[in-house]
């Protein structure tokens, strides 16, 4: 009961908060498609939020870095288990002292069972990441250090002080650092792609004569036809028009859950959240769930989902990405692995493709954080407690913001005469081919020693105070120019728009709803009991579902699992979710 009371006051006080900072603001959003405009919008955010009360200042304490220091992350973003390696651990190292060892329960065989056994033993790890929820309770338990003596030291971290204190009001002192956070204002989504939106290659789009996407139906056919006309990519590989994999499932499939949004809505545990602000239960057959997992099936049944989907990883999943092995990407992210200017100059680019049905899901910025928290262990002894607030602190500096989110100098990006940053041609293809870092900047491979945190303090979209311009290359004037080739000339001549961002707000196909950061209810023992049975029951089916023989027997596993659930407790699971999500409901509707 007391961790629900919690929650629902932390809540609450996020809902005034909003209340008070936003009122009736107007839409502050601007496309991404040029970078004067991301930093027109950020000062209309800027000018049109009062500013935070600030945060008392202090100095910076001394910190001696003789010795290296060498700590534990239990990271719950992270995609690699391991010290931290190549040109991001040099730089941990060189600045800070700091050996990094990743412990990431994603990539551990049992997250759960991970996560149960630390804590059990009273020591998660020296630094940890975490959904808000579990973060909630290892405070509870007294997991977590207490940082409130320090952190007002660290003047970087202090850039954030009114979001900080915000998620920690009503916690007794500050327990967690939230990520993701901008300074650009809670309405304003600064990207010129959508977190999620049907993606293919333009050469074969084109090919087929670009055909109108009016349903799932038109897409899954140019999908079908693009591999009737290529079978294989250049290597000779076998090509599919859609690959999955298995290894991010939750409650629920993760891949069907990213593709819900482009039909308005979000999966969050049993329920989806609609950008119209409904909540419903995800067993619901007019719902987003059930339509996109019957997507996947139908595509099965036209023998373009790659068999290897039930069984392989995500880096599985990318290496066929970057080798043209699969036809429809959806998150933005994936991108890198498929686009560069090279290919683009071809009219190779995978780009955005508007089904004219689609009324996609789009929170904006994260601007009071995006339901991760960082923290650190009670164990800390007090002296490498600060070392760890100075990392925290380095870690949402211009400094090393620029390392994470651009890369080192000389190799990923050059500076300009005017201060500006423009991408080397390694820079533009990090993403797609081997890029070997020179010795001095750490060595080995780009990719292997990128940064396996996998998660920031700050967003990549906040602006660099040096180059006046945000701190994700995507946004650079430089990389816009030369990302303007071929393939995005044909693209904006037929859809009319600078991106594809621009072309949903002005079609309405996407308003994008407010980002909001708020402690929520943890699971009683019983709801947990419930989850876990539940979750098990929808991924399987759900798996079985896309793979199904016909349509009775997709109709059949679907009927089957909804009985079933039922049996679990289902309806109180719901019921649950509903109450726990309705405080995101009513935070976005007060920043509006």
């Amino acid at each position: 009961m007391k961790k629900r009371i919690l929650s629902i006051v932390l809540a609450t006080a996020l809902v005034a908060s909003m209340l008070t900072a936003c009122g009736n603001k107007a839409e502050t959003q601007a496309p991404a498609a040029e970078a004067p405009a991301a930093e027109e919008a950020a000062e209309e955010a800027a000018a049109e939020t009062p500013a935070a009360e600030a945060a008392p200042a202090g100095e910076a304490p001394a910190i001696s870095h003789d010795e290296e220091l060498t700590i534990e992350m239990y990271n719950v973003a992270a995609n690699y288990q391991g010290i931290q390696t190549g040109w991001f651990g040099k730089a941990l190292k060189d600045e800070l002292n700091l050996v990094v060892n990743i412990i990431a329960p994603q990539v551990s065989g049992d997250g759960e069972a991970l996560y149960q056994t630390r804590t059990a033993a009273g020591n998660l790890g020296d630094v940890v990441l975490l959904d808000n929820a579990d973060m909630l309770e290892c405070v509870d338990v007294g997991l977590i250090a207490d940082l409130s003596a320090d952190i007002q030291k660290f003047p970087n971290l202090m850039k954030y002080w009114e979001q900080i204190e915000l998620f920690n009001k009503d916690l007794g002192g500050i327990y967690a650092i939230p990520t993701e956070m901008n300074t650009n204002g809670p309405t304003v989504y600064m990207s010129e792609t959508a977190n999620s939106m049907p993606r293919i290659p333009w050469d074969f789009y084109t090919e087929l004569g670009r055909p109108e996407l009016n349903t799932m139906d038109d897409l899954l056919k140019v999908l079908a036809d693009m591999q009737a006309a290529h079978p294989t990519n250049e290597a000779g590989d076998k090509a599919y028009g859609m690959t999955l994999w298995k290894d991010w499932d939750g409650t629920s499939i993760e891949n069907v859950n990213q593709i819900t949004k482009w039909y308005g809505q979000e999966v969050n545990g049993s329920v989806l959240i609609g950008a119209d602000h409904s909540i419903t239960p995800l067993t619901d057959k007019n719902g987003a769930y059930y339509k996109m997992l019957k997507f996947f099936y139908q595509a099965n049944q036209l023998g373009i989902v790659d068999p290897d989907s039930a069984t392989q990883d995500w880096n599985s999943a990318c290496d066929k990405m970057r080798q043209k092995r699969t036809y429809l990407v959806w998150n933005n992210w994936m991108l890198g692995f498929t686009n560069s200017p090279e290919v683009g100059e071809k009219g190779a680019n995978y780009m955005g493709m508007p089904v004219a049905d689609m009324n996609v899901f789009q929170t904006s910025d994260y601007y009071y954080g995006s339901g991760r928290v960082f923290g650190i262990g009670s164990q800390v002894s007090e002296e490498n407690k600060l070392r760890l607030l100075e990392f925290f602190d380095w870690y949402c500096s211009p400094e090393g913001l620029t390392l994470q989110h651009a890369g080192t100098e000389g190799l990923i990006y050059t500076v300009n005469e005017d201060g500006t940053y423009t991408l080397t041609e390694d820079g533009f293809n990090r993403f797609t081919t081997e890029i070997m870092v020179p010795e001095d900047q750490g060595g080995g491979n780009w990719t292997d020693g990128n940064n396996q945190i996998n998660q920031w303090i700050a967003a990549s979209i906040e602006m660099n105070p040096v180059t006046g311009e945000t701190f994700v290359p995507d946004l650079w004037a430089s990389t816009i120019e030369k990302n303007n080739t071929k393939t995005t000339k044909e693209w904006q001549e037929l859809y009319g728009a600078k991106n594809e961002v621009e072309y949903m707000k002005n079609t309405g196909m996407m308003n994008p709803v407010p980002s909001v950061n708020l402690a929520l209810a943890i699971d009683t023992t019983d709801i947990g009991l419930i989850r876990s049975q539940c979750k098990t029951l929808v991924c399987d089916t759900s798996w079985k579902a896309i793979f199904a023989a016909n349509d009775a027997e997709f109709e059949a596993l679907w009927d089957d699992m909804v009985t079933q659930l039922e049996g679990f407790g289902w309806n109180d699971l719901v019921a649950f979710d509903t109450a726990k999500y309705q405080p995101v409901i009513d935070a976005r509707k007060a920043a509006q």
